[in-house]
């Protein structure tokens, strides 16, 4: 039975992430090109939001566009089986990103799933038990093996044990279950996240004989083409997102020895074209860095002078990471309340609570428009909250919205602790 509401997306009985107006209804776009999207008002949206992060070329990108049509005219395979397109594929992934065996999937999380399984099985029989435990930091998809506990540092009943990015809990774990860990599993994040904190992470690992599992379906190849957690050497590694501008593809990679099990995985749309043309086109692009050097450039570019308009009106909210994923810092909710609503007046459209993912199509008329509405939003929201502080707490919190796990900041020894139960049931 529909919902008394009538509306057509009551009808979906999944309850999708996507932009929504102030009544939680979703925000409905009938058109997209480049930084922009429309909605069925007609109204012209910059998008930070860009499917999560996915979109990294702009939405329509012509030499995309291109592919996938003359993907969809039969031009470059079919659905039935194997084809010169899926091969260059995966040389570009092998090219990219390394690994003895490459494995393709519809999403990156039912990709992390499958690597998980595989990884188990194969960590099982290394160390002799049935049951080995999985040590995980970090957002890995809507699935139900990734719930959290009722208490944190606990035990899921998949056998996952999130140590939600604090160091000190990891290295204890892994102490005390030696010989029963069978990888550890992290998302990682450039802005949260210090250099320091992955060396000791690569450092703990190589220490424990405990393989590492790099995530990296959020942060794709959006920083370079390569993996944000390439020098630690990943013996399996996933992505997806960027890697195909937002069709949905994942790929992941590593020791063959820990994969083996995927050989058995397959679904019948695997050999679909024009999702194979929206990857060879993207991967083709993003390993000669040049969306990723744009985004740099034109997203830092729009960084510095929003730094400069909230400084200048007044505003508590600060921006943190860099211009290939940054979040909002606001002093408060009330802050961050009137902050979205300023937003949504000016049509920006932001993934909220969370990381922004601009795409390469920010650039020119769209950067400058993007300035001038946000010099909007910053001026609406001049003087309310004057002489309010951003404190630690606030700064935990974005990054705990963003990454699921505290930020690398300077603290005391055992705050960490501290700090998981203020935000737990947040």
């Amino acid at each position: 039975m529909p919902h008394p509401d009538n509306s057509a997306h009551s009808l979906l009985g999944q309850e999708q992430t996507c932009p929504r107006d102030a009544d939680g209804q979703p925000r409905k776009f009938v058109s997209s090109r480049g930084a922009y999207v429309v909605d069925t008002d007609g109204q012209r949206w910059i998008d930070l939001d860009n499917g999560r992060g996915s979109v990294m070329l702009g939405h329509a990108d012509p030499e995309v566009a291109e592919a996938v049509a003359r993907a969809a005219r039969g031009e470059l395979g079919t659905v039935t089986g194997w084809s010169p397109l899926l091969d260059r594929v995966l040389q570009r992934g092998s090219a990219l990103l390394g690994g003895d065996v490459l494995a393709l999937f519809r999403t990156g999380t039912a990709a992390l799933r499958s690597v998980v399984h595989a990884v188990l099985a194969a960590r099982a029989e290394e160390l002799g038990v049935d049951r080995p435990l999985l040590l995980s930091a970090g957002y890995h998809g809507y699935d139900p093996m990734w719930q959290y506990p009722d208490q944190p540092f606990e035990v899921n009943e998949e056998g996952i044990l999130h140590f939600l990015f604090e160091l000190d809990f990891l290295e204890q774990s892994l102490r005390d279950n030696k010989g029963r860990i069978a990888a550890i599993a992290v998302s990682p994040d450039r802005g949260a996240l210090t250099p320091e904190w992955f060396a000791r992470l690569g450092e703990l690992a190589r220490a424990f004989e405990v393989p590492i599992i790099a995530d990296e379906v959020k942060v794709g190849l959006r920083h370079a083409p390569e993996l944000v957690m390439r020098s630690l050497d990943p013996d399996v590694w996933i992505v997806a997102k960027t890697i195909a501008n937002g069709a949905p593809i994942a790929m992941a990679g590593g020791r063959a020895g820990l994969l083996d099990s995927l050989r058995e995985v397959s679904f019948t749309s695997f050999f679909e074209p024009t999702v194979l043309a929206a990857a060879d086109v993207t991967l083709g692009r993003i390993a000669g860095g040049e969306p990723q050097r744009a985004i740099a450039e034109n997203a830092g570019a729009f960084i510095e002078s929003a730094r400069a308009a909230l400084t200048a009106a007044d505003v508590p909210i600060a921006i943190a990471g860099d211009p290939s994923l940054f979040h909002f810092v606001c002093a408060s909710p009330e802050v961050e309340d009137a902050f979205l609503a300023a937003c949504a007046e000016q049509r920006i459209l932001l993934f909220e609570r969370d990381n922004q993912g601009v795409s390469e199509a920010l650039r020119g008329e769209a950067l400058e428009d993007l300035r001038a509405r946000f010099d909007a939003v910053s001026a609406a929201l001049a003087g309310r909250w004057s002489g309010q502080e951003i404190d630690e707490l606030a700064w935990y919190r974005a990054a705990w919205r963003s990454i699921d796990g505290l930020a690398t900041r300077q603290r005391e020894p055992g705050q960490g602790r501290e700090l998981v139960a203020q935000l737990w049931d947040e």
